[in-house]
This record gives C-alpha cells, structure tokens and sequence, in this order.
C-alpha cells in the first residue's frame, strides 16, 4: 500500500473542502457584512471547522462504539445528563467558541506580541534548540505538545485548588453518567480562561497559529476518549499516556476532588491532562484497577445549560464575598 498515495488524496480533500466552505458560504457572508478585511484569517479558521467535523465522525463512530462493546459501567445510550455534553461537545469542536475567542482577543494577543517583540523577548522555539532535529515538523510538534501540557496541568491543579475558581470547574466533574461527550462539560468562563492561558503560552512557544490548531485538535481529540465510558487501562502504557481508565479516577466520587485517604494530595488526584507523568512526579497519581461511581458529593447541577452555567456563576460569586 502506498501511504504517500494516500496522504496526498487526503490533504487535497482537505483542501478542496475548506476552499468550498470558504467560496460558498464564508467569503459570501464577510461580503455582505462588509468584513473581507477578516478573509484571510476567516479562512485559516475553516481549520477549526474541519478538523472539530473529524473528531465528531471519529467520537461517533469510534468512540461511542467502543463504549457499546467495552463499557466501564453500564449506562443508557443517551441518558438525559449526555445530551447537555453533545451541546457542549458540539460548540467547541466546530470552531465556535475559538472563533468568538479569537474575534474578541485578536487584538489583544497582537498588542502583547507587540510588546514581546519591543523587548526582544526571545521565544522558547524549539526549532531552534536542535537544528537538524527539532526543525523536524513531527519533532516539534511533539516538543510542544508536551509543554502546553504542562501549562495545562499546572492550569488544571490551580482550579482545584482555589475555591471560587473550583466552583466553576465543578460543573465539568458534576457528571455522573461520563461518556466520550464529557470532556466539554465546562463553565464557559473556566472555558474563556483557559484559552487565553493556552493561546498566551503558545505565543510564547513560538507555536506557529496552523501547529496551534492542529495540537488542540488532537489534544481535544484524546480527552474525549479519555472520558469515554471504556475499561481500558493501558497497561504498560499507561506510564506514557493517561488512559480512561486513570482519568475516571479523577472524577471519582471522593477521590478525584476530595481525595479521601490520600493525605497531602491538595484537592484530588490524577490531574494529567494527556500525559501522568506530571502526576506521578508530584505523588499524584492513582492507577486504579476498579471502576468508581463519578460526580461531585452533595452537588447536583440541572440539565439545563443556561442554569448549569448561572449556578456556577453563583457558588462561585459566593466564595468571593467575605466569611
């Protein structure tokens, strides 16, 4: 079989696909809203697009199959609680929230890059650090991975461990009923916070904005599975990359917040976003063989998205005020 064959027909897909959606439906509508100033970068944004329509064909057809044949608990197959993480899962992966963070941000990432350059504030590009080796695209590519990885993780540990901000980030581990859908179950405010932590640090990488796109894709890609409903431990493997298994653990019920019988583990276990190397350096990590009941104790949040994000808003306006 000829692999080049193949990657070829692909990227002409792809390319053919994104300049379709570009010519028939975005150029058009920047044209009547008089914002072809935005035509370049509205047509790097179809990438979101494309590659969230990708993850969605793979979370459907891959993951959620797998969750019929290997389950880690026995569910229904779409229970009340999964139909509000579609919404989520469905806004994220196709380009709309990063395309309003991106709109409303823009500016703001230019005036700091701005600022970087005044200072000749030198990158951590790691194309630099090996010439011959890390100029390699896939090497890089893996280079960065692991260091917004890191930020995540330390971005995770945070929201664990400051009250207010817990509040909002409860809403994602509120889920009782986990599935491949889970992993966007997020405050929108955690969510826009977030992004602007992971956009700045690639900034300061030296991320190229395509390598951007494509570390996101595939790092979201990877935390659907790793909330799926799915026994699967890894073995071995298990040391290099979090399996659903270790990150349920996080969401366990008296573990993966409260973190019962652990003394000194602040707010939890099994943080790792991708990789638990983090964890395991830090003691916190948890390699379980049993299967726990997930959610938070004594919260329980509505089925409604717009009550689920006012009732974060609120425990978390609570935490601010004075004791």
């Amino acid at each position: 079989m000829d692999f080049s064959l193949i990657t070829t027909a692909t990227s002409n897909a792809y390319g053919s696909a994104q300049e379709w959606i570009f010519s028939n439906v975005v150029g058009p509508l920047l044209y009547q809203l008089d914002l072809m100033s935005w035509a370049e970068d509205a047509f790097d944004g179809i990438d979101w697009f494309l590659f969230g329509c990708i993850q969605i064909f793979l979370i459907i057809v891959v993951l959620r199959t797998w969750e019929r044949f290997n389950p880690a608990e026995k569910q229904e197959r779409l229970a009340p609680a999964t139909k509000a993480d579609i919404f989520y899962t469905l806004f994220h992966r196709l380009g709309i929230f990063h395309g309003l963070i991106f709109i409303v941000l823009s500016g703001f990432f230019f005036e700091i890059d701005s600022v970087l350059h005044d200072f000749r504030f030198d990158r951590l590009n790691v194309e630099n650090w090996w010439p011959g080796v890390t100029t390699i695209p896939w090497v890089s590519f893996l280079f960065y991975l692991v260091l917004l990885d890191f930020v995540d993780y330390l971005y995770h540990r945070a929201s664990h461990a400051i009250n207010w901000w817990w509040q909002l980030h409860a809403l994602h581990h509120s889920q009782t009923v986990m599935t491949a859908w889970s992993d966007n179950r997020n405050h929108f405010l955690d969510d826009i916070m977030r992004a602007v932590v992971m956009a700045f640090f690639a900034l300061l990488f030296g991320v190229s904005p395509g390598q951007f796109i494509a570390l996101v894709a595939l790092s979201q890609f990877i935390q659907s599975w790793q909330h799926a409903n799915i026994k699967v431990h890894l073995g071995p493997v298990r040391y290099l990359l979090i399996s659903p298994m270790y990150h349920r653990m996080h969401h366990a019920v008296g573990y993966g917040h409260e973190a019962i019988g652990k003394p000194g583990v602040l707010g939890g276990c099994n943080f790792g976003i991708l990789f638990p190397w983090w964890d395991m350096a830090l003691k916190t990590a948890i390699f379980p063989q049993a299967v726990y009941p997930t959610g938070v104790r004594n919260l329980s949040v509505s089925q409604n998205i717009i009550t689920q994000q006012w009732q974060g808003l609120v425990h978390a306006f609570r935490e601010l005020l004075p004791k």
